[in-house]
């Protein structure tokens, strides 16, 4: 269970609420504020709709006063509560009324999504996945959560593809390496058993002193090479490069392991939807990785919006000055200085800085809805009437957050929050250092130890010169060769496709041409090996499919095979926080995964067993010893 949960870990860092939130319920927001999203909790229930509706209007209006965009928690709390009290099953109705308070709270959206397509309602389908992509274009943490669950899942997948490849290529060259080790031991009454446990050892020690599964695959690939045809090297190859892959993803997932504590609940970075309550340090000299004048910059930002929605409006509106002087999201700085104006009654000020905005965002934004409230107010219809496009286009584009502008007609004021781009572009400027720091992911300690970080690389690539080395060796120097057909083991040199199939398969005589001990030998070798052709096809599925000589075929079978074991291994720590909406999802991508796991298991069983039947068929051995 080690690997799923360090996989699972880092997704739930970066886009998943601590179940602790029933402990304090929304600090930091003004008192009236975390009043009313109690009310809002207290009055979710299926058979209540009207009464949650007017406390959810009553929280809204007080989130339109303090600037607040979203109040993830409420949610989160009020999905703990169907579940403690039993009526989870019902709790589509309240819980798409939370998405008017909550709008940015992606297990929301994502929950949402699920229960449209489970009761098939594609209208309702079409606008939550609206809102869902919403919420991760202006969520800070919620693209960093997306593309850690995918590049999670993408590695977990694969790490299972290179277990799958190497166990399966290392079955298929098992016969013959084993035939091989035997002339080692021929001084011995009966060589071939010493060979048998000497093969068995290679496979198991490893496994059993715990070296991780991306050393033990390139050490089964390499011990495999010299037996392999052209099609299964590709396979080899493409193992080894995936793990490759896997190693320098690691980098990024360090970064965004370090990154994950800011984006948890109360980091700054998830301010826009849980209020902050842990300030890093990030000037240049402070050791952070995370440091510099652009992580500076967003920081003061995200401070200036506590300020905001903690209902601190004089300090909001110095902390915006601030940051228009130093130039720092000039346009978003304006537009929330001027909300923030507004708000102290000065709406002289407010315009001017909503107007400097639009200046800055002509294509539309938050600051031309303002703008065109404040001219309305002040009968300044000529200037209304010239933004008025762009205002309620504005308006429309926000549309997943709950604004509706035949409804906002009581000076409604919209914030702008942290751009999410400034997330990816500052992570993005420490792409140099994502190898050096690719040694201390999880992923180093979980796939490739005991090896130290920076031999990774250099293992991998002579895990794959090896590989190269030993196929292009085997084409000069006698090794056994195995009869894909019938299991016949000879000494042959060069390719071996001109040798996997024996001349007596070739020549189709069945149990043989002659009688005797000789036959019976040959049927008994013929027998023996389609029971072990058929085990590998049961136990790893595609691997009697490799016997058929269906190498690519494989591949791809293998490919389709592991997605799904990816999305299992990510999704497998659910139980652990079972009362969470992110929890629940993680429930049924897991249920689908295993579902996939078991029918793609049992078609690739049936498919190996039923190649390698037609294989012998096409050779006159299949009704031989049977």
């Amino acid at each position: 269970m080690r690997a799923p949960a360090v996989l699972s870990l880092l997704f739930l860092m970066a886009s998943a609420p601590s179940t602790g939130l029933a402990e304090e319920a929304f600090p930091g927001y003004p008192e009236s504020v975390r009043t009313q999203a109690l009310r809002v909790v207290a009055a979710a229930a299926p058979d209540r709709t009207e009464a949650l509706a007017v406390e959810v209007r009553s929280l809204r209006k007080l989130m339109f006063d303090y600037g607040i965009l979203s109040m993830n928690a409420v949610p989160d709390l009020v999905f703990e509560r169907a579940a403690k009290e039993g009526w989870k099953q019902k709790a589509s109705v309240p819980l798409r009324e939370m998405a008017k308070v909550a709008p940015l709270s992606v297990p929301l959206w994502a929950w949402l999504v699920r229960e449209d397509a489970s009761r098939f309602e594609p209208d309702r389908f079409l606008d939550d996945l609206s809102g869902l992509g919403g919420a991760l274009r202006m969520y800070g943490p919620a693209p960093l959560g997306y593309a850690a669950w995918v590049l999670l899942f993408a590695s977990a997948a694969a790490c299972w593809f290179s277990a799958w490849a190497s166990i399966a290529l290392l079955l298929r060259a098992r016969p013959a390496l084993t035939a091989d080790l035997s002339r080692i031991f021929r001084s011995l009454p009966r060589p071939e058993v010493p060979a048998a446990i000497l093969v068995l050892a290679l496979f198991v020690v490893p496994v059993l002193a715990g070296v991780g599964i991306g050393v033990c695959a390139v050490f089964w690939i390499a011990l495999s090479a010299g037996y392999l045809r052209r099609g299964e090297l590709v396979i080899a190859t493409t193992a080894i490069l995936l793990l490759a892959g896997v190693f320098l993803c690691g980098g990024f997932f360090h970064s965004v392991d370090q990154l994950a504590g800011d984006t948890r609940k109360g980091g700054w970075l998830g301010g826009e939807g849980y209020f902050p309550q842990r300030w890093p340090d990030v000037s240049t000299d402070s050791g952070n990785p995370f440091s510099g004048p652009r992580w500076e910059g967003m920081l003061r930002f995200t401070r200036a919006r506590a300020e905001m929605q903690g209902g601190n409006p004089g300090a909001a509106e110095r902390a915006w000055s601030g940051l228009i002087r130093d130039g720092i999201e000039v346009a978003g700085a304006y537009n929330n200085r001027g909300v923030t104006r507004a708000r102290l009654g000065n709406a002289d000020d407010a315009l001017s800085d909503f107007e400097a905005a639009v200046e800055r965002t002509p294509a539309g934004g938050p600051a031309h809805w303002n703008a065109y409230q404040l001219y309305l107010e002040g009968f300044r219809l000529e200037e209304a009437r010239r933004i008025q496009a762009t205002a309620w286009a504005s308006i429309r584009d926000l549309s997943f957050l709950g604004y509706q502008g035949e409804e906002m007609t009581h000076g409604e004021l919209v914030s702008s929050p942290m751009p999410v781009g400034d997330v990816w572009k500052n992570l993005f400027t420490m792409r140099a250092g994502w190898l050096r720091e690719a040694g201390k992911s999880p992923f180093h300690s979980l796939f490739f130890r005991p090896l130290p970080g920076g031999w990774v690389p250099a293992f991998l690539a002579v895990g794959w010169f090896w590989t190269a080395a030993w196929k292009l060796l085997s084409r000069k120097i006698w090794l056994h060769s195995t009869c894909r057909s019938c299991g016949t083991r000879t000494m042959v040199v060069g390719t071996r496709e001109s040798s996997d199939i024996c001349n007596s398969c070739r020549a189709q005589i069945g149990g043989g041409v002659r009688g005797g001990e000789e036959r019976v030998r040959r049927v008994q070798n013929i027998t023996l090996h389609r029971r072990y052709v058929h085990a590998c096809s049961v136990l790893f599925p595609g691997a009697g499919a490799l016997w058929a000589g269906k190498d690519l075929q494989a591949m791809i079978y293998g490919i389709f095979l592991c997605l799904p074991l990816g999305a299992l291994s990510v999704s497998m720590r659910a139980g652990s926080a079972s009362l969470a909406l992110i929890s629940d999802m993680q429930t049924l991508v897991a249920a689908g995964a295993l579902a996939c796991v078991a029918l793609l298991w049992a078609i690739g069983a049936w498919w190996g067993w039923r190649s390698f039947d037609l294989l012998q068929l096409r050779h006159n051995v299949a009704g031989e010893g049977s």
